[in-house]
Formats: C-alpha cells, structure tokens, sequence
C-alpha cells in the first residue's frame, strides 16, 4: 500500500505528449498509473485499515494551505538507471504531515527520506546503453497542478505492471475532485481506503 497524489486531466494530457521515441527494453507507464507517492506503507494487513483510515484522516487536517505540485523541468534517471522520471516538488507537506500521522503505524525503518518524482518509464531486461539513456533524460517538461486531495491505494499486480485502485481523503477546504475508485468484485471499501476482499 501507498499514499499519493495523482495529476489531473490537464496534466495526464500533457504526459501523454511526451516523446520519448521508440528506445529498445524501456517500457512507458501506462496513464493511468501516472502517480506521486508520498509515502509507501508496504504489505498491510486487515486489522491495521482502520486504524490508518484514521490517521490519513487527520493528516489530511494537517495540510490546511492549498496545495499545488509542478511536474518537471526535465525528464531524468532515478535510483540508478532503470527508472525513468519527472521530478515532483510542493508535495513535502503533504508527504510529512502523512508521514507523521502513520509513522506509529508504520516505522520509518528501511525507509527512504521522500524524494517527489513521477516514473513515466521503466527498462526491462538489460541496461540500456549509455547513448540510449542520453536520449531520453533531459527532455523538457514543466506544468503546475493544483492537488485537491491524496490518495491511499493497495497495489496489485497483473501481467507483471502495477495498477491502482484510489479512494480519496479530502482536505475539508478543498472541493475539487480526483481519481475515483475503480471497484472489484470483492472488494471492500473502509472509509476511504481499498482493499482485496
């Protein structure tokens, strides 16, 4: 499970412009996946959503200033050379007010310090070479959205790519609407929060 924020429509067309070219063994996240984590929460059991449901409630209270994340300057390597992305900035609030209120549920224990980026692409298979890896870092690309609410969401996985199911915890002083859920047969939803039936 993670919490993130994900673009919105204006943005994801934007992405979808992206030309990034035809580069052998990279293979592009799908839009619909296009998110910012804000924290990872790991494997969670049953018995802990209600108790995050609710501390993802209070961080939310937390951010009490609008919040708006811009996407860019440039398209960039991460964590190595297998993973493509976009640098996201604005989000530390939100990344530490949900970090502070889930932290006595979930330890920072093995846990990266929050670096704001949206993947756009990963390599499959073998490193690609250096001037294949030129090729596609740098790119420009800037926008600016505004972020109405974040999301908690389980991953799953099918054909080997995450999806995501997303419910939101909005602030109470913003209105406008994110991702909806996308409901499974079995599935249950806890106040704002999916699981797996």
């Amino acid at each position: 499970m993670f919490v993130a924020v994900w673009p919105d429509d204006l943005t994801v067309r934007r992405l979808s412009a992206l030309e990034l070219g035809s580069v052998p063994g990279l293979r592009t996240v799908r839009p619909e996946q296009w998110h910012v984590t804000v924290r990872f929460l790991g494997e969670v059991g049953d018995d802990l959503f209600p108790v995050l449901v609710d501390a993802l409630g209070s961080a939310a209270t937390r951010v009490r200033d609008p919040v708006r994340c811009t996407i860019g300057p440039a398209t960039a390597w991460f964590g190595g050379t297998r993973v493509l992305q976009i640098p996201a900035t604005g989000l530390d609030g939100v990344a530490e007010a949900v970090r502070q209120a889930t932290v006595r549920t979930i330890p920072d224990a093995g846990q990266s310090p929050f670096v704001g980026h949206l993947t756009v692409a990963r390599v499959r298979g073998r490193r690609p070479e250096e001037s294949i890896r030129t090729a596609v870092a740098g790119v420009a690309f800037t926008t600016e959205f505004a972020v109405p609410r974040f999301c908690s969401s389980p991953q799953r996985f099918a054909r080997g790519s995450p999806l995501h199911d997303a419910a939101a915890l909005p602030p109470p002083h913003m209105s406008a609407r994110g991702p909806e859920p996308r409901r499974r047969a079995g599935s249950t939803r806890l106040a704002g929060v999916m699981s797996g039936g």
